[in-house]
């Protein structure tokens, strides 16, 4: 080489060592003899989180933690007198962790160099951030424990077996526990010492394949000789650097027993199901109680059972079925274990079972022995009794159990007894309830049969009275059409029934009446009540007949019409008699006139020349005279009032009656207080009933209380102190009663009949002024409100008017 070329040659080696040292994925750093850094590589920049510029000329402690650092300087200067090249100081016992600039510590492996150059010695170190590989092994280790820590504390039994010789290589503590072996005497056993012999046979099956996983059971041994059912899990694994494996063993003998109780107890379940299917089958109470007890003792396997019934009604007899074994069959004929009896009122009292076994039968106070012969001295071998209840919740009987086949009676047995036990109560109630039902439905059908015939009857009766009544009777349907008549009808309009049936009837009513009596059923149809009213009917003599017809409709269940009833009474001749009597009461109109005025004619002429008379007479001292003229004049004023009064009688057969409410009280007293008026001179003691309400006619009751009210003024005129009462009482109906009394002249009752009577007077006209026609007239208006008029007196000790209302 020439010397002009060495120093491009040691340019082009420093680019090359520059450019190694960038791209070198460890951290390189160089530090001088006073351990200060000359060196820091791209890569230790990022390892320790400071830049070139920060840690050049720094001592190289900067990157070591602090507790390192004393033999991290005693090392690096036993190196330095040796000069020896480190590789790696990852196998020193010392561990090496490096310093970042954020503080945190980190596990490095390094390999240090020494190099002589004219300036000193230089140190290079090549650091590695191993702390993923130092996790790594930790984590190694850790789970390594655990997975020994587990096998050893498993609780099941597990072994590793060399695949070779079959000897155990290590056991947990489980397998000791369960097998009776130590430790010690397994490691000294193979795999077949644990086997029955019989089993022997399946070991090749478990040790064919170290690479699969095999599984199946066997019977092991254990140390004391008994053998068991285990469930055998094998996987090949490598233990200790050879072929081995790796067996877990499961005991099943629980298991086995379990599977065994619950196929027992499936089965039982199924037995259980069959039974209350055959005891709710069933419809009587006596067969129903047997197939319980036979159920009960065959499903639950018991030598004996009992079911009793206590009574319905206090004082009634029970009910008791009994099943026994072929065994306890010479028993039958023995007294039931009843109701109540000794120890077995235990069950009565409660709504829960009680079971019990020998030995606490044995020592209770009531125990009871089953029969009474000598040869029968035998202890139940066990008890469970049941109640059985009702629907509220109170008990209706007992079921009892004794003496079970094997064992004593259990937990499942005391289950199963008590779902028979609540299905065979709901099948009492519901057996108990169809009797009821049946004898209800015996009821019903005899009230049903008797009701039908009654029914009958009364058809028969209604069709028998129908037919032989005078009136024409009928029915229509909800659509108006006729379905039946009487006898009446067709001995009226003649024809039969298929000639009237339907709307057919329409045709015998009048055209004139037709709209109307149409217009009456269509609004009792559309509002579904009662109709009436009159037609005229074209008879079959050719005659009209005038009808007052009347309907009912008959409602069924739901309140709707079924059909309406109807009469026709004939009024033809209330009609004739109707049209006669206004004829009367116009001929009486007629009369009333006449008399208003052709008789008051005459009258007046007489009163009025009889009054001049009286005024010439009156300086004239012919007494005599003046007594003819006086006696004229009150003839005239006698006759007028007899006038007013039969107009007054007449008016009131006339007058049409209009009720409203009326102040008996209110009217009385202004009545009166005009007699008072008209005779001040007189002191009358008046009592008046406040609030008198009746209902009637106003102006004929007031007709009433004039007539009644003037009377008693009139009658009592001669007594020094007069009375007169206005009030009401109450008769035994509840309805009101109103009289007028006064402390008058009174009158001998045994005349009593003439006193309603018109122009009939019990006193002379010289003792009380009058017409006799006030009381006639009062008659006729209680008549006409549809009421009652009496009087009750005593002569000179007054008399009382009692008057009721009924219009």
């Amino acid at each position: 080489m020439m010397p002009e070329d060495k120093p491009m040659q040691a340019s082009i080696t420093a680019s090359l060592l520059a450019g190694v040292l960038e791209s070198a994925m460890d951290a390189i750093i160089t530090v001088d003899a006073q351990q200060n850094i000359v060196l820091f590589n791209h890569a230790a920049e990022k390892m320790f989180g400071w830049s070139r510029q920060e840690v050049m000329q720094q001592p190289l402690d900067k990157l070591i933690p602090g507790r390192f650092r004393h033999a991290h300087a005693r090392h690096l200067a036993q190196f330095g007198a040796t000069g020896a090249t480190v590789r790696s100081m990852a196998d020193s016992l010392v561990p090496i962790y490096g310093l970042r600039a954020n503080g945190q510590e980190f596990a490095v492996d390094v390999s240090i160099s020494r190099v002589d150059t004219p300036e000193g010695k230089l140190f290079t170190a090549m650091v590695r951030d191993i702390t993923g590989r130092k996790l790594a092994g930790q984590a190694l280790v850790d789970s390594e424990q655990r997975y020994a820590a587990l096998f050893a504390s498993a609780p099941v039994p597990m072994w590793v077996i060399d695949r070779a010789s079959r000897k155990f290589l290590t056991v947990n503590q489980a397998a000791i526990e369960g097998y009776g072996h130590s430790a010690g005497e397994f490691l000294s056993m193979t795999l077949p010492d644990i086997h029955a012999d019989a089993e022997r046979s399946c070991l090749p099956y478990y040790l064919a394949d170290a690479a699969q996983k095999r599984q199946g059971s066997c019977q092991h041994r254990r140390k004391d000789g008994s053998l068991f059912n285990a469930d055998i899990v094998v996987r090949p694994i490598q233990y200790a650097g050879q072929e081995a494996l790796f067996m877990v063993a499961l005991d099943m003998s629980a298991q086995v027993k379990a599977e065994k109780e619950v196929q027992d107890h499936l089965f039982t379940l199924q037995r259980a199901a069959d039974a209350a299917q055959a005891i709710t089958w069933h419809l009587t109470l006596d067969g129903m109680m047997q197939e319980l007890a036979e159920q009960a003792r065959g499903v639950i396997g018991a030598h004996q059972a009992v079911v009793s019934l206590a009574a319905e009604r206090k004082g009634g007899p029970g009910a008791h079925a009994l099943s026994l074994s072929g065994e306890y069959a010479q028993y039958r004929d023995q007294p039931l274990l009843t109701h109540g009896f000794g120890i077995y009122a235990k069950g009565c009292h409660g709504t829960r079972p009680v079971r019990m076994a020998q030995t606490e039968l044995q020592e209770h106070a009531d125990w009871c022995r089953v029969g009474n012969h000598a040869d029968r001295e035998r202890m139940l071998n066990g008890w469970l009794a049941v109640p059985l209840t009702g629907r509220d919740g109170q008990p209706i009987g007992l079921l009892q159990l004794s003496d079970k086949y094997e064992g004593e009676f259990i937990q499942q047995d005391e289950y199963v007894a008590t779902e028979l036990a609540q299905l065979a109560s709901i099948a009492i109630v519901n057996v108990r309830l169809l009797h009821e039902v049946s004898q209800l439905n015996t009821g019903l059908e005899k009230k049903v049969a008797e009701r039908t015939l009654a029914l009958a009857r009364q058809e028969a009766l209604f069709r028998a009275l129908a037919e032989q009544a005078p009136q024409v009777i009928w029915t229509l349907d909800p659509n108006g059409d006729a379905t039946y008549f009487n006898q009446a009808w067709f001995d009226l309009v003649g024809g039969s029934l298929r000639d009237w049936s339907g709307k057919q009837w329409f045709g015998a009513v009048h055209p004139d009446d037709l709209p109307d009596t149409k217009a009456n059923w269509q609004l009792a149809q559309a509002n579904q009540h009662s109709f009436s009213g009159l037609r005229r009917l074209l008879c079959k003599d050719g005659s009209v007949h005038t009808m007052a017809y009347r309907a009912s409709p008959v409602r069924g269940e739901k309140g709707v019409a079924a059909f309406w009833v109807g009469i026709d009474a004939d009024v033809t001749e209330i009609k004739h008699i109707e049209a006669a009597l206004r004829l009367s009461n116009q001929e009486l109109e007629a009369f009333s006139y006449s008399v208003s005025h052709d008789l008051r004619a005459p009258l007046s002429t007489i009163n009025g020349f009889g009054s001049l008379l009286a005024k010439q007479l009156a300086g004239d001292g012919n007494d005599k005279m003046r007594h003819y003229v006086s006696r004229i004049q009150q003839g005239v004023a006698q006759m007028g009032q007899l006038i007013e009064d039969l107009l007054s009688l007449a008016q009131v057969a006339r007058t049409q009656v209009r009720n409203e409410p009326v102040d008996l009280s209110e009217m009385a007293l202004g009545i009166l207080d005009a007699w008072r008026a008209r005779q001040p001179e007189r002191e009358v003691n008046v009592q008046i009933e406040n609030d008198l309400q009746a209902y009637g006619d106003k102006p004929l009751l007031r007709v009433v209380m004039e007539n009644l009210l003037g009377n008693a003024w009139k009658f009592s005129a001669h007594q020094p102190q007069a009375t007169i009462s206005v009030g009401q009482q109450v008769d035994a109906a509840g309805l009101p009663v109103f009289f007028v009394r006064d402390n008058g002249a009174g009158f001998d009752m045994a005349h009593a009949e003439k006193l309603f009577l018109p122009f009939e007077r019990l006193h002379a006209a010289s003792e009380f002024a009058g017409t006799g026609v006030g009381l006639a007239t009062v008659s006729r208006v209680i008549n006409r409100h549809g009421g009652k008029l009496w009087a009750e007196a005593a002569p000179g000790l007054g008399a009382t008017f009692f008057f009721t209302l009924h219009g």
